[in-house]
């Protein structure tokens, strides 16, 4: 399992000057550097089942799109993850562009999964970035929404990630506080929901991500994430152990403020937990999609029939692997699926193959670094 470094930022709020929304009002450190290690099957996933604006979900096509990110990116184990740093600044700005979003999607995932000690399969996550065109009249073209909801017991949280492939700025910029200012108007409207955001920095020397949570830790978080690492840089940490925020879910079901005159407009017109509804069903689309087009190896996981293919990482010079887009023909029992992802988790595995894999829901998602097809690393 390769890992990142993770740095740990709170923001506090003041009253907005221009408009009734909040503004950020400081950005403090709250933790040092942490080492965090990341299962980048997670990070594949959440971008296998990215919902399209409109139009139909292919296999094939969202196959080399993962392929794609990951023939970029090395993933040894027990090294950090990082860029193919010299193929990646030789390619266009629109490739460049691409694997650095995909990144930051999955990093926000990886991070989100460190804080709540959450697997997939505990918990859904729900897609914004692109919504289909059906549910377009649900949210404002013109405000910022969130990237991905993660529905879990008793709490949604709404997550914002950027993708970068720059080395991580010295101190908080001027982007990421106006990113930040920009959420804060959905989270205000939906009763100080709760918002953690992500800037994800990939290099060829690795990755850092930066989580920015309000005052006061998130609901349910019980402290700084992953583990210690040297850091010259001067922390905060009486911000993280404010209690600023409501208990877990008590900020999803709290009520929204009064709506003002023409607020309709600009925000969501339904809670964050009916959009996770919504978006899970076009969700359950793409997975139907998947199914339908992708080849049968007349395989079966957890007695159930699976689609899909091995595919080589190999796009871009000598081969680093091979990695598996599988989709289920239906979701496994909720204990059989806990059971054989705690199988493949590298800390319970003694073959030594540096697998990284995980089933949620339907999908499969399997990483291995020395390539072929191997079916019987996840197969029955």
């Amino acid at each position: 399992m390769g890992w990142i470094t993770l740095r740990q930022f709170a923001w506090t709020e003041r009253p907005g000057f221009a408009d009734p929304h909040p503004e950020v009002d400081g950005v403090h450190r709250v933790a040092a550097d942490r080492k965090l290690p990341v299962d980048l099957s997670y990070a594949v996933g959440v971008n296998a089942l990215a919902a399209p604006a409109s139009g139909m979900v292919r296999y094939e096509t969202r196959q080399h799109e993962l392929r794609l990110m990951l023939c970029y990116l090395d993933n040894d184990p027990g090294y950090p993850i990082r860029l193919r740093d010299e193929v990646f600044r030789a390619s266009a700005a629109h490739i460049r562009r691409f694997v650095s979003e995909s990144i930051g999607i999955g990093m926000l995932v990886a991070a989100v999964q460190a804080a709540y000690q959450w697997r997939a399969a505990s918990g859904t996550i729900a897609q914004l970035g692109a919504l289909p065109t059906a549910l377009a009249g649900h949210l404002s073209a013109t405000k910022t929404r969130p990237d991905l909801l993660f529905d879990m017991p008793g709490l949604t949280l709404a997550g914002e990630a950027r993708g970068r492939s720059e080395a991580p700025p010295t101190r908080v910029t001027t982007q990421q506080r106006e990113r930040l200012n920009n959420m804060l108007p959905w989270s205000h409207h939906h009763g100080t929901h709760p918002v953690a955001t992500t800037w994800a920095y990939a290099t060829g020397l690795g990755t850092t991500v930066d989580l920015f949570t309000r005052s006061g830790r998130l609901p349910g978080m019980t402290g700084p994430i992953g583990q210690p690492l040297p850091s010259p840089a001067a922390t905060q940490t009486d911000l993280f152990d404010q209690d600023a925020l409501d208990s877990p879910g008590k900020a999803a079901d709290t009520p929204p403020p009064p709506a003002r005159k023409g607020a309709g407009r600009d925000f969501d017109r339904g809670s964050p937990r009916e959009l996770t509804t919504r978006i899970s069903q076009r969700v359950d689309d793409i997975a139907d999609q998947l199914y339908g087009t992708a080849p049968d190896p007349a395989v079966k996981i957890g007695d159930v029939p699976v689609h899909g293919d091995w595919a080589p990482l190999d796009l871009l010079g000598s081969p680093s692997g091979s990695f598996l887009v599988g989709v289920l023909e239906r979701p496994l029992p909720s204990d059989v699926t806990t059971q054989i992802n705690t199988r493949l988790r590298p800390a319970n595995r003694s073959d030594g193959t540096g697998l990284s894999a995980h089933i949620s829901g339907r999908l499969v998602i399997a990483i291995d670094n020395d390539g072929g097809k191997p079916w019987e690393l996840v197969a029955d």
